[in-house]
């Protein structure tokens, strides 16, 4: 009986494990697209007022990413999709900007890079977005305890008669 009961708790640790580590990849991956986010603004800005339609087009990209995943009324369910035209119209809007000198050519590279990396991140997030935790073997675990227990269950009746 004790080795059923470890075993069953080596089990559940494991997906305890799995599902946190899980969790801990998208709380980075969701702090590095912020950061990435921002750093994009800050280029954007200083490659001066010809960058501020792609501004606000990020600001836009952000906004509804927001309201998708976590609405404001609680009655909506939050949604997981990436809006990829979008992202894709930004990164032409900062292919289209005029450099008039090398700081601004320079600043236009930075940005196309960071938006490529952003849409790098975002498709990544978006690919791991399946559960943790495999659903057959939820299943076949709780099947496995439900049948321990009531094995022990009865063999403790009968102990006791």
């Amino acid at each position: 009986m004790g080795l059923v009961v470890t075993m069953a708790a080596l089990v559940l640790g494991f997906l305890v494990a799995s599902a946190k580590s899980s969790y801990d990849a998208q709380i980075a991956d969701v702090t590095q697209i912020s950061a990435k986010v921002i750093l994009l603004d800050r280029i954007l800005a200083h490659y001066g007022p010809e960058a501020k339609e792609a501004r606000e087009q990020l600001r836009g990209i952000v906004v509804g990413t927001l309201d998708r995943l976590w609405p404001q009324e609680r009655s909506q369910a939050s949604e997981v999709r990436t809006p990829p035209a979008l992202a894709e119209h930004l990164y032409d809007n900062v292919q289209a900007l005029s450099p008039k000198d090398d700081t601004q050519r320079s600043l236009q590279t930075q940005a196309s890079s960071m938006v490529l990396s952003l849409g790098e991140t975002r498709w990544l997030m978006f690919s791991q977005n399946a559960n943790s935790i495999s659903k057959p073997m939820l299943v076949v675990l709780v099947f496995w305890l439900t049948i321990i227990s009531s094995v022990l269950a009865s063999t403790r009746l009968s102990m006791q008669l």
